[in-house]
């Protein structure tokens, strides 16, 4: 037990540093760095850089070993055609309350008034996240999860950028439609939603290499 606490621990403390901006797409980590840092054992390391793996927070590369992910063109493209699924989902699921959505968007007004984008951020996340924990499938919720935070690492790549002014608004109508089972309605708000996120996540997406000529 003592190990796996460990383990979650290091999760959790690398996670933040990915997401959080401390550690940038491409950055290489080393075993011992890390076992040294967290005064931990090489397999306590080793377990928490499967689990961040298995978020897609980071990437085994040949030749630079563990690396924070650096997201591509078509990664980019799978993740948006992946959010448009579930959003299918969230669509065809039929009238909901959505009492967590609705708490997310309040707590996302606020934080815009302020001018927190990091909260309006988090608030943002929280919004779908209650969306799609409305469906009552746990997987589907891990798999949505799993894809917020792939998102967010390629966001915290795109220094200066601000929230829509109409942010609150969009997130209103998803909402009001999700609420109301329009089904039509909201698949449609839900994909201009992607569309507008499509041209950022694109901008810090990673390049291919150029081709020899």
């Amino acid at each position: 037990m003592e190990r796996v606490s460990l383990t979650d621990q290091v999760v959790a403390e690398l996670r933040e540093d990915i997401l959080g901006g401390a550690l940038r797409p491409g950055t290489s980590l080393r075993e011992v760095a890390l076992s040294e840092r967290f005064d931990v054992a090489r397999s306590t390391i080793r377990e928490a850089i499967k689990g961040l793996v298995a978020e897609g927070l980071l990437s085994h590369e040949h030749h630079r070993g563990v690396v924070v992910t650096e997201h591509t063109v078509a990664d980019v493209e799978d993740l948006l055609g992946a959010r448009m699924m579930i959003e299918r989902a969230v669509a065809a699921a039929g009238p909901h309350t959505h009492d967590a959505a609705t708490a997310a968007l309040e707590a996302m007004q606020e934080a815009v008034q302020a001018r927190d984008w990091r909260a309006a951020a988090r608030a943002d996340e929280e919004f779908h996240h209650g969306l799609v924990q409305a469906l009552g499938s746990p997987r589907i919720t891990a798999f949505h999860s799993q894809m917020q935070a792939e998102m967010r690492l390629l966001l915290v790549t795109a220094e200066g950028q601000v929230p829509e002014t109409d942010k609150v608004a969009e997130h209103a109508n998803l909402l009001e439609l999700a609420r109301a089972g329009d089904r039509d309605g909201y698949l449609a708000a839900a994909r201009r939603h992607l569309q507008r996120s499509r041209p950022t996540l694109l901008a810090v997406a990673k390049q291919p290499a150029d081709t020899p000529s």
